[in-house]
């Protein structure tokens, strides 16, 4: 009896587990066969090897089948799986030593360690406890969105998966010294000590990762800003040279239209028009053109420095850009999205001979949904990785954000966001879509 209890706390611990990897990247449809799939070969390796007194291999082919029904129960890539496999496989193993270890010190009897049923009732308290002590960290240092942030950090991720095999390694081999060790005290204190060690060890390495995870972001972000305030510098500064210049042509006016009224009076039309033609090739020549790409100010920046970059890069380009209305998307998103798509096809042109760069920008208000488009010329070569277009540059940890963090702002919004790598013709399309949202009106 106490068996089946046992097997039925082991179901549910890793169908919790399934679930809440499932609200991080969820997919469509439930995949219910699969996890059944997945706990069905669970149970499967218990009795197995228990039937063939292989116990001590439970712990890894657990930790294998956790690693697989995760990756094709759940949206995760095979390293985010990876991940949850060796945590949900880790903590149980650790929380089931450490309280067979405790329960072993208060019997006092040395067969505890190897009773079967001991094995079970042990089961039966530590796995609630341990779900109920990862609930505790996901409120206090292990969010939901800074967990998937992490998640979505390869360098970071292989850090901590690279800590969870050793650990694995480590605790198969403590396990299995327990029918090796004379001393059942000596071996229970390097066990108790063994697990907890490698569960707060885990926990404090994904703390630290998902830290410098955000210290990244940050990185990112203030450089973000930092450009885009250098923008709305230069945007002002081309301003201020447009009004003085614009000051030093009106000083002049005065005079240049009293002559006019001279001669038209005096009927001298020709010198008349000789002198209209002057003051607008004068006017060409001191005042200096302001172009205006959009309806806003902070994104024109950006429009005039992109377009500045273009012309020194010789790329052909053309703007058609307004700021979406009615999205509930924020200025500062909006940027981020236009800022970092501008970034991508401008390096994406470069790497082209100068007959063949060219970026088209076009944004697009329908009733429902707010469009941007980018259509840019590239090299025809792309790194794609579970459907995802990865940076194809060297230095891939501070490189490789952008098309990511366009995609989270618009799938935050309620949006998507499509890529489109054309080799044949060595166009790269990329299209943001933000939903409008619904006003009544008043």
């Amino acid at each position: 009896m106490i068996y089946f209890f046992a097997m039925a706390m082991v179901l549910l611990y890793y169908l919790v587990f399934i679930i809440y990897y499932q609200s991080l990247f969820p997919v469509k449809g439930l995949r219910i066969p699969q996890i059944l799939l997945t706990l069905i070969l669970v149970v499967a390796s218990y009795v197995c090897l228990n039937t063939l007194d292989l116990l001590f291999l439970n712990f890894p082919a657990v930790m294998v089948i956790m690693i697989v029904g995760l990756r094709f129960s759940v949206g995760m890539k095979w390293r985010q799986a990876v991940y949850g496999g060796c945590t949900c496989t880790i903590t149980a193993y650790c929380f089931r030593g450490i309280f067979a270890v405790i329960s072993a010190f208060f019997y006092r009897g040395c067969d505890f360690l190897y009773n079967a049923n001991a094995y079970y009732i042990v089961t039966l308290f530590a796995l609630p406890a341990s779900l109920l002590f990862l609930g505790v960290l996901r409120r206090a240092i292990l969010p939901d969105d800074k967990l998937k942030q992490f998640l979505n950090n390869d360098s970071q991720l292989k850090l901590i998966i690279v800590y969870e095999l050793a650990a694995v390694i480590n605790l198969v081999v403590i396990n299995a010294g327990r029918y090796l060790s004379p001393n059942v005290d000596w071996y229970m204190g390097i066990a108790l000590g063994a697990c907890t060690l490698t569960l707060f060890m885990l926990i404090y390495a994904i703390h630290q990762s998902i830290r410098s995870t955000e210290l990244l972001e940050y990185q990112w972000r203030a450089k973000e800003l930092e450009d885009q305030y250098d923008r709305q510098l230069q945007h002002y500064k081309s301003y201020q040279k447009y009004t003085q210049s614009f000051r030093a042509f009106r000083h002049d006016y005065k005079f240049m239209m009293s002559s006019l009224e001279s001669l038209i009076r005096a009927y001298d039309n020709e010198k008349a028009l000789q002198l209209l033609n002057e003051i607008y090739d004068d006017m060409q020549k001191k005042v200096k053109i302001h172009k205006k790409y959009s309806d806003n100010v902070t994104l024109d920046a950006i429009l005039h420095d992109l377009s500045n970059i273009c012309e020194e890069k010789e790329i052909r380009f053309s703007f058609h850009v307004f700021v979406p209305r009615n999205t509930g998307l924020t200025l500062l998103d909006a940027i981020r999205i236009f800022s970092n798509i501008a970034n991508n096809a401008v390096e994406a042109c470069e790497k082209l001979p100068v007959p063949e760069r060219f970026i088209e920008i076009d944004s697009v208000s329908e009733q429902q949904w707010v469009t941007l488009e980018v259509i840019n010329s590239y090299d025809g070569q792309t790194i794609v990785q579970n459907g995802k277009f990865i940076t194809t540059k060297s230095d891939k940890y501070s490189h490789g954000f952008g098309l990511d963090i366009v995609r989270e702002i618009a799938e935050n919004m309620g949006g998507f966001v499509i890529y489109d790598a054309n080799t044949e013709t060595k166009t790269f399309l990329t299209r943001v879509h933000i939903p409008r949202l619904f006003i009544r009106p008043s």
